[in-house]
């Protein structure tokens, strides 16, 4: 099996060591980034991605925003959306429910960021099973 992540956040550092740790992952084929929710939009109306990795606040496009365009797009229904944000509050949770149960709150650890991970994959691997 080979999968394809996006990971999106404002935050270049972050995101750019989001996706050092993933390439990581043999199970990962392909590993892109957006910087922004526009440049996330582009991306994901234009390829298929197994997992994304989706901060809530981000300029041009926030998080939710983002899942409520796509929320109707065919290529987006199987995707495993995996929430990352330092600024949860109950409002955004009860609304990032409707689309994925997979929260991670910044700051996190690397190791938090592999487990969840891996616990996402476990998830794809039996629904293909």
């Amino acid at each position: 099996m080979s999968l394809s992540v996006l990971v999106v956040d404002d935050e270049r550092k972050l995101t750019d060591m989001i996706a050092e740790t993933l390439k990581q992952f043999p199970v990962f084929k392909s590993v892109l980034c957006s910087y922004d929710g526009q440049d996330a939009m582009r991306k994901l109306t234009n390829q298929k991605f197994d997992i994304v990795l989706l901060d809530l606040s981000m300029p041009k496009l926030d998080g939710l925003e983002v899942l409520n365009h796509l929320s109707d797009e065919a290529n987006f229904s199987r995707t495993k959306i995996i929430i990352i944000s330092g600024g949860f509050t109950p409002e955004n949770i009860s609304e990032a429910k409707n689309f994925t149960n997979h929260f991670l709150a910044k700051p996190f650890k690397i190791d938090d960021l592999k487990l969840k991970i891996g616990q996402v994959v476990k998830e794809i691997q039996k629904q293909v099973a």
